[in-house]
C-alpha cells in the first residue's frame, strides 16, 4: 500500500465533503452540520500519527508514546460512524443529509481502519500473529470505549490532557459499573465486534 497516493486520495475525498457541507449551508442556509467538518478532522489525526511516526522500523522506545497518543485520539475515526444519530426526520433535505452523514461516517471509518493497519502492521513485526491479533480486538474494545464516553458521556480526546484527573476518575467509575448498565456494555460489545469486522474485512483487500 502506498501511503502517499493513498493519503492524497484521502484528501481528495475529504474535501469534497467539506464542499457537500458548506454547500448544504449556501443552498440551504442551515449550519447544524458544520461539525462534522471539524469531527472529520479529528478522525484525521490517528491517521497522520500512525502514517509519519510509527513505521515498521521504529524502535520501541518512540512507538510507546506515540502509540499512546495515537491510542487517544484514534476513536474519533470510527465515531464519525455515531454521528447519524443526528439525522433528524424533520429535515426539508433528508435524502442529502443522509448522504453527508454516510460520507463523512465511511471517511472517518477508512482513516481509522487504515490507521489501525499501520498499527498492525508494526506489531507483526514485533509480536507473533497470536498476540497480535489480540492487541488489535484489545484496541478495538478500548476504543469502542472511548467513543460511548464521547458520544454519551460528552468527553473529548483533549481532555486528558486538560481535565486528566476527573477524566480518569470518571472512565475509572464507569469500568466499574459498566457490567450492571446494559446501554453502555451493549454499545462497547456491539461496537467493537462492528469494528474489528470491518478491520478484518479491509485487512484482506490490504495484506
Amino acid at each position: 500500500m502506498e501511503i502517499k497516493k493513498t493519503t492524497k486520495m484521502l484528501v481528495l475525498v475529504s474535501v469534497i465533503a467539506v464542499f457537500f457541507n458548506l454547500a448544504r449551508l449556501d443552498v440551504w442556509g442551515t449550519a447544524n452540520l458544520l461539525y462534522l467538518i471539524w469531527n472529520l478532522f479529528l478522525a484525521w489525526i490517528p491517521y497522520i500519527i500512525s502514517s509519519f511516526f510509527i513505521k515498521k522500523d521504529t524502535p520501541i522506545k518512540f512507538f510507546i508514546p506515540a502509540f499512546l497518543v495515537w491510542l487517544l485520539f484514534f476513536p474519533n475515526a470510527p465515531y464519525l460512524v455515531t454521528d447519524v444519530l443526528h439525522i433528524s426526520a424533520g429535515s426539508p433535505v433528508l435524502w442529502y443529509d443522509s448522504l453527508l452523514f454516510f460520507f463523512f461516517g465511511w471517511i472517518g471509518l477508512f482513516l481509522g481502519m487504515l490507521s489501525l493497519f499501520h498499527i498492525h502492521q508494526y506489531l507483526k513485526m514485533h509480536l507473533n500473529y497470536f498476540l497480535s491479533e489480540i492487541g488489535i480486538l484489545g484496541i478495538c474494545f478500548i476504543s469502542s470505549f472511548g467513543i460511548y464516553l464521547g458520544r454519551f458521556e460528552r468527553w473529548n480526546s483533549w481532555d486528558m490532557f486538560i481535565n486528566p484527573v476527573v477524566l480518569v476518575r470518571h472512565f475509572f467509575n464507569l469500568s466499574l459499573s459498566i457490567t450492571h448498565t446494559g446501554v453502555p456494555l451493549m454499545f462497547v460489545i456491539v461496537f467493537t465486534v462492528f469494528m474489528y469486522s470491518v478491520y478484518k474485512t479491509m485487512y484482506a483487500f490490504l495484506a
